[in-house]
């Protein structure tokens, strides 16, 4: 049943019956377990549709410092390959299951090709990097100009469900881009003036 969420996709795109069969039969299932790195260096995954969990397009600097670029959630789909898709970026994009996750991938190769055939899936693809791409300068641009409390402040509330986030201050790190120090002095001026309560990897927003 999760190939029909696929199919429901790529038949509105024209796709001659062949050749949807096609992708249908060489799509690949993968399961990820949390925090698995998913693409290496030289690695071009193609086209990704997430069935459950969630991913996270990171870069890291020389100094292993991470900020994360965008997230994909259940039913989001992405074009991520650094030498082609996002060829703009000079990073390699790395791409880890933020928890158990479940996706589909049709291969570089044959999504390629179909889109080299198919305008209107050309024109499709251009809009998914297009999405990325915007969602990446947002997140480069906040770094640099918005201030992090407030950066940390949308983050919890952004990620938190019934006023809860369960992550640690050295998670919250990797994805803003700053230091579990830097993080830790902020949470606790945050709880100083009654926005937050921290517990042990847990989170609590206030009203």
């Amino acid at each position: 049943m999760s190939k029909e969420r696929l199919k429901a996709i790529f038949a509105p795109l024209g796709l001659a019956q062949e050749d949807l069969q096609a992708l249908m039969q060489r799509t690949l299932f993968k399961r990820f377990a949390p925090h698995t790195l998913i693409n290496q260096k030289e690695t071009c995954l193609g086209f990704i549709l997430v069935l459950s969990g969630g991913l996270r397009a990171y870069i890291m600097s020389e100094n292993a410092k991470e900020i994360t670029l965008f997230t994909l959630k259940e039913n989001d789909i992405c074009l991520l390959c650094s030498h082609c898709a996002l060829h703009s970026i000079n990073y390699d994009i790395l791409l880890e299951s933020s928890q158990a996750t479940e996706v589909l991938l049709v291969p570089q190769e044959l999504f390629s090709s179909l889109k080299d055939t198919y305008p209107a899936l050309s024109n499709f693809a251009l809009t998914i990097i297009s999405k990325r791409l915007s969602q990446t300068i947002s997140t480069l641009e906040q770094a640099l100009f918005k201030p992090l409390v407030e950066r940390i402040r949308e983050f919890l509330h952004e990620n938190a469900h019934n006023k809860e986030i369960r992550i640690s201050h050295e998670e919250i790190a990797n994805h803003l881009g700053s230091s579990r120090e830097v993080i830790s002095r902020i949470l606790k001026e945050m709880e100083n003036k009654g926005e937050i309560k921290r517990a042990y990897k847990k989170i609590i927003l206030l009203p």
